[in-house]
């Protein structure tokens, strides 16, 4: 039974990193393309076969689409030489004439197809189906007499944006002959994939400028804290139940004296200590940390170390002193009798046996340190829980990336549990 749940376990894990590293693999790298980005004059992963427009502008930028994959039609070629019909090297048109055609006139040919993406609000004519898709017919305006050309105006993914087919043939050409040369080219027009609304959120808040960096630096923030804070609450926690169960246990028999007044002194400071820090939400204690106590210094990330460290330090000190607390007394007085001093006893006899016994008990603390990190970003400091909130403040966008942030939690919270109980049955065995 044991062996199917940590087996379970293990494929539940393994299944979300696939998931997710499936989920990046299609959209970060197969998955095409919607906006381009431009380098030194050139579009960035642009394809050969990419129909390419510039259409809209976002803050005064504008921005370049990839509007269609396209293809040469059956018994047609490409013309290598065909004319950027804007003079704009970054957009593209394509044209393709009849496989061994020569040129006429003025580089002309007697039959050819062309496909070029234009500006939305052109669409004149008479809206029709060629091939099976929708889009705007009407004649177009010829070179020369000789021939006779038609237009077709189809949707791109992109409202702003429309892709045009030109058809090209002798004047003597029929209405039919045109509308095929069209469908035929239509057909090897494949538009840019319109994404989902989730893939488009996905890919808006996590690839759009890399924003997925967001959450893995503030991941790498939140096991910084977490982990130097729990070993900065383990050594506040071992002092502080060392004073209080050394006083519980000795009170009784100790003599008046400065050393009974600084036992005392210290007790009580430890016990204010204990009902200030475990009184109070731990999202104040780190506000005051940083706003008061530390106004001067910003380096956050230490502040909350020192912030979640004291108050992780009042949680351990009390699961420490209930586990010496639960060792029986005669440990302590054969540890006496066997010539060891009061603090030799404790340290070689009470305190291994008492922390083995808390030890699950100090990694579930570990856990709850984990979560309740993510209120560092009240203090400006980038972890997990502020890194998804950055996202969400800059693509007003919310569901998506606390989301993700909820499940990267829940994903580590899974595998410490699971660390935990292997601990837990690790110290079970070793009793008998």
């Amino acid at each position: 039974m044991k062996n199917n749940k940590k087996r379970g376990l293990k494929i539940a894990v393994a299944l979300v990193l696939i998931l997710g590293a499936a989920l990046w693999g299609y959209f970060a790298i197969f998955h095409d393309a919607d906006v381009l980005t431009v380098e030194e004059g050139r579009v960035k992963g642009a394809k050969a076969t990419w129909l390419i427009g510039r259409f809209a502008e976002d803050g005064g930028e504008e921005k370049y689409y990839k509007i269609a994959d396209v293809g040469a039609p059956k018994g047609y070629t490409a013309v290598k030489d065909a004319p950027d019909p804007d003079g704009d090297p970054l957009t593209t048109a394509f044209a393709f004439v009849p496989k061994g055609a020569e040129p006429g006139e003025a580089g002309l040919y007697d039959t050819a197809v062309s496909v070029q993406a234009v500006p939305a609000g052109q669409e004149t004519g008479e809206r029709r189906e060629i091939g099976g898709i929708s889009g705007y017919y009407a004649e177009a305006p010829a070179e020369d007499a000789s021939r006779r050309q038609a237009r077709f105006l189809l949707d791109s993914p992109y409202e702003d944006a429309l892709i045009e087919i030109r058809a090209a043939l002798p004047a003597d050409a029929s209405d039919e002959e045109l509308t095929a040369l069209i469908a035929l080219m239509a057909e090897k027009v494949a538009p840019g994939k319109q994404l989902s609304p989730i893939a488009a959120e996905f890919k808006l808040n996590f690839l759009d400028d890399a924003r997925w960096k967001y959450l893995w630096n503030g991941l790498g923030v939140t096991l910084e804290i977490t982990l130097f804070a729990v070993l900065m609450g383990i050594v506040i926690g071992v002092i502080v139940a060392a004073v209080r169960s050394t006083w519980d246990q000795n009170e009784e028999n100790l003599r008046p004296g400065p050393g009974r007044a600084a036992l005392g002194f210290f007790n009580g400071l430890c016990k204010a200590y204990l009902t200030v820090i475990r009184g109070t939400p731990v999202v104040i204690q780190l506000m005051i940390m940083y706003y008061i106590i530390f106004a001067s210094s910003r380096n956050g990330v230490l502040i909350a170390i020192l912030s979640f460290g004291i108050n992780s330090g009042a949680y351990v000190a009390e699961i420490i002193r209930g586990g010496i607390m639960s060792i029986d007394k005669g440990q302590l007085e054969a540890g006496r009798s066997l010539g060891f001093n009061y603090v030799q006893t404790m340290w070689h006899v009470i305190v291994p046996q008492a922390m083995k016994n808390v030890l699950p008990a100090l990694a579930n603390e570990f856990i709850v340190l984990l979560k309740e990190t993510s209120v560092a970003g009240y203090v400006a400091v980038k972890d997990l829980t502020k890194g998804g909130d950055i996202i969400r403040g800059v693509t007003y966008s919310a569901f998506m990336p606390l989301l993700a942030v909820a499940a990267i939690y829940l994903v580590m919270v899974m595998f410490f549990t699971w660390l935990v109980g292997k601990l837990e049955r690790r110290l079970r065995s070793s009793d008998h």
